[in-house]
């Protein structure tokens, strides 16, 4: 079915471009350039693009070991009028964790840097459609202001046609009054399509990141031929595909592991040590020494300890981390469920839209455009003979210009429908 409906959608868009003025030497920009140009100075994707960095340098922190601690002390009992007494201590400490800790730290990192990789393909699938969205807009007001100049030049020779028959007495004043009147309509509608033109063209600039003073040429590009896919095939792939959905079910992963590591923390760690100790004494008797004389007798001592310790805690003293982890895990299913029940929709609404676009696009093109410019053709010969009168140009002229105007629309709404398809699907699908 999607294929049938296609046969034409070449001929039919044909090519959405904008004719760089001014602006020769510059290299013209297709949608695709401007797309990779704005994943490259768009500031809020690459800040966004930040997010990944960041949660790798968290999970590198992650798998960081607790430190060991050394501690030496020397006391002496000098100061205190206490001579002969001092004491020498050198004790190590380290921590080991327990229950997994570490692995778990690791888990929940590893989900973060995911779930950061995750949103930025979201981002990129969104920003991808906004600058093509912006394109097409911008192309379509350029192309109307091409339409508009070029039915003013054309205006102009016949309004001198007009007043040289007026001249000669084959034509009323009238008429060259009422081409006039027409062509100062024609001249407000050109500076209103300019200033859309220059904003939709701004308003790109703003999605892409480039400023005023630096060209903008966008180059002619052919509408993009999906592959013959039918409605059902492209929601699953959206199922699959999309980015956003795959962060909720990582943040359901990361939640899981979150519940896990907050009942490893409440667990207690062990902490091992090792301390060796040198201690001095002198007392006021004296003794006799290896040659029978008097000597102050001294004691001196070695001592290696070795031990372990334990923190107290209570059975429920991570209680209120675990229950906040669950209400995370449970917020990312729901929003999961949400976004599951709605993607299927979407991609109905773009698929029908995107259908509907073709169908518009065929029927002006090969029954309403082609046949409004011959009838112009037909109908200003027969009043350069003289056989119609001035309104009977001028009214063919209107219906002309509005059918371009329509036709130019539906070409735009036609590319903005793809590029809505293939951002509810999530990917592209041509």
């Amino acid at each position: 079915m999607m294929g049938s409906r296609m046969l034409s959608v070449s001929v039919a868009i044909g090519v959405i471009a904008v004719l760089a003025r001014g602006q020769t030497g510059v290299s013209a920009l297709a949608a695709a350039d401007l797309v990779e140009m704005a994943m490259q100075r768009n500031r809020e994707f690459l800040a966004v693009k930040q997010h990944i960095a960041e949660a790798q340098g968290l999970l590198r922190q992650a798998g960081i070991r607790p430190a060991p601690a050394l501690e030496i002390e020397e006391s002496t009992g000098r100061p205190l009028g206490t001579r002969g007494e001092g004491e020498f201590s050198a004790g190590y400490f380290h921590t080991i964790e327990t229950f997994g800790k570490r692995d778990k730290r690791i888990a929940v990192a590893q989900k973060s840097t995911e779930v950061a990789e995750a949103e930025l393909a979201d981002r990129i699938r969104l920003l991808t459609f906004e600058v093509m969205a912006r394109y097409a807009t911008a192309v379509a007001e350029q192309q109307k202001l091409e339409a508009i100049q070029r039915l003013l030049s054309t205006n102009r020779e016949y309004y001198r046609l007009t007043e040289s028959r007026i001249q000669q007495g084959d034509a009323a004043p009238l008429e060259g009054q009422l081409f006039l009147t027409d062509l100062n309509r024609a001249e407000a509608q050109q500076v209103g399509l300019a200033d859309r033109a220059e904003r939709a063209l701004l308003e790109l600039r703003k999605v892409v990141g480039v400023p005023p003073p630096e060209p903008l040429p966008l180059r002619s590009a052919a509408f993009p031929s999906p592959n013959r896919v039918g409605l059902s095939e492209l929601q699953e792939q959206a199922v699959r595909n999309r980015p956003d959905l795959r962060i909720f079910r990582l943040l359901e992963e990361q939640t899981l592991a979150e519940v896990d590591l907050a009942r490893a923390e409440g667990k207690p760690d062990l902490t091992a040590s090792a301390r060796y100790a040198r201690r001095n004494s002198a007392f006021d008797q004296f003794g006799l020494n290896g040659t029978g004389q008097l000597t102050p007798l001294r004691d001196r001592d070695n001592i290696l300890t070795f031990g372990l310790s334990v923190l107290l805690f209570q059975p429920q003293r991570n209680q209120g981390a675990i229950e906040a982890a669950l209400a995370r895990g449970a917020a990312a299913r729901l929003r999961r469920e949400h976004l599951e029940s709605v993607i299927r929709l979407e991609v109905e609404a773009a698929f029908r839209r995107w259908e509907a676009a073709q169908r518009t696009v065929e029927i002006l093109y090969r029954g309403v455009l082609g046949q409004s410019e011959q009838n112009l053709v037909v109908i200003r010969q027969a009043y350069t003979l003289g056989q119609l009168r001035i309104l009977d140009v001028l009214n063919e002229q209107r219906r002309l210009i509005e059918t371009q105007m329509v036709y130019l629309d539906a070409q735009s709404e036609l590319f903005q429908s793809f590029a809505e398809l293939e951002r509810s699907t999530g990917g592209s699908i041509q």
